[in-house]
């Protein structure tokens, strides 16, 4: 009987070559694919995040310009020196009054604070907040490279796996619309912050000139809850979106990933409401 095929016998020895010869040709080939799809794909996440940072996270990447130094905040406080000095001689004027009133010793003491207060405001204020919104600004930018480069561009890879199921190219461009959309109306929202920051440090001395009495300590709690609106808005947009890119690299396959890329554009889309949210949070009362 005639053996066919590879075997340890000399006449079968060309067909072990053959078939030897084939295994390698076929590693070699589907290895070689493989390398270039990955490095294809690998090319496509690179573009994509590039695409992202320079349009969908242009808000993020870009500094916020320091407030600490001369800076309109600066020259707002040098134009109200004088409202300030007059209030807080007015706020001294209705302490005075109270204590010879009342003939007790608070009003002396909340005038003591009020002084106090209005001389910290005035000296550090701008150099606190620009410390602040430093932080803030390296936080935001920390925390959104970690969520881009989380399980190796998983957001990415995801995206190029949409692009794979039915209709999903259409999916793929739809969300680029809506990044691209809400990424302008943040970028606004963090050019309209930059201004409110200036101009709440440029009050914020004036708003502490009158501690002593109620209006005056009910403007300044409200003014500080303005400034720290504004400071964390960035740093709490950045965790939204950082939210949002875990949840569009989840790991889930079929519609659930389809699914789970649509919550995380929704999410996006939720970081521009969170400025009148913070607002509301940190200052109850804010109309």
């Amino acid at each position: 009987m005639i053996v066919l095929g590879c075997s340890g016998w000399p006449w079968d020895w060309d067909d072990c070559f053959e078939q030897g010869l084939e295994t390698v040709l076929r590693w070699a080939i589907g290895n070689t694919f493989e390398f270039i799809f990955e490095a294809i794909a690998n090319i496509v996440i690179k573009a994509v995040e590039a695409v992202m940072k320079a349009i969908g996270l242009l808000w993020v990447y870009i500094p916020t310009p320091n407030i600490a130094e001369n800076t309109p905040a600066l020259w707002i406080q040098g134009h109200l020196n004088f409202i300030m000095v007059f209030i807080a001689a007015l706020a001294i004027i209705v302490g005075a009054v109270q204590m010879a009133i009342s003939h007790r010793g608070e009003p002396l003491r909340d005038i003591i604070r009020s002084l106090v207060t209005l001389v910290v405001v005035t000296g550090s204020a701008a150099v606190f907040a620009g410390t602040l919104i430093k932080a803030a600004d390296r936080f935001s930018s920390w925390i959104i490279d970690s969520a881009l480069e989380r399980d190796d561009h998983s957001y990415t890879r995801n995206l190029l796996d949409v692009m794979n199921e039915p209709f999903g190219w259409l999916l793929v461009i739809f969300v680029g619309i809506l990044m691209v959309i809400t990424a302008i109306i943040q970028l606004a929202l963090m050019i309209v912050r930059y201004g409110m920051l200036v101009l709440l440090v440029g009050v914020l001395p004036l708003t502490a000139a009158a501690t002593n009495t109620e209006m005056g300590m009910t403007w300044f709690k409200r003014a500080l809850a303005w400034l720290a609106s504004f400071i964390i808005y960035k740093p709490v947009a950045a965790i939204i979106y950082a939210t949002a890119f875990g949840l569009m690299g989840s790991t889930d396959s079929g519609a659930s990933k389809i699914l789970e890329v649509i919550m995380g554009v929704t999410l996006m889309i939720v970081a521009v409401v969170a400025l009148p949210a913070l607002l509301r949070f940190v200052s109850p009362r804010t109309s």
